[in-house]
């Protein structure tokens, strides 16, 4: 059964179709991007939103597509409560460096 509090793992295997992509190329991609603790098993997980993707790796998930975080967020969503909307209107907001220029 989808855990609700994954809601990128749809468009994450999305992203990944379009690119043509394997899991395990992607995989590959986020190893190469930096220190990210990610297996084939744990993105199948996170793509059939059987597990929730931590905020490292939606920052890795949109550098290695070359997307804004917020992309990959579906674009109606419906969240339950004023503070899980701020806490995901902060998240997508917040300005960070590149991933590959922290290396």
């Amino acid at each position: 059964m989808p855990n609700d509090a994954n809601v990128i793992g749809r468009n994450v295997a999305w992203w990944r179709n379009q690119r043509g992509w394997s899991q395990s190329e992607l995989v590959t991609r986020l190893q190469l991007l930096g220190d990210i603790n990610m297996t084939r098993d744990k993105l199948a997980n996170i793509e059939i939103q059987r597990c929730v993707a931590t905020c490292k790796q939606i920052e890795f998930f949109a550098e290695v597509f070359g997307i804004k975080e917020q992309d990959l967020f579906p674009k109606k969503r419906h969240f339950v409560g004023k503070e899980d909307s701020i806490k995901l209107h902060d998240f997508t907001r917040q300005r960070r460096p590149s991933l590959a220029s922290q290396k």
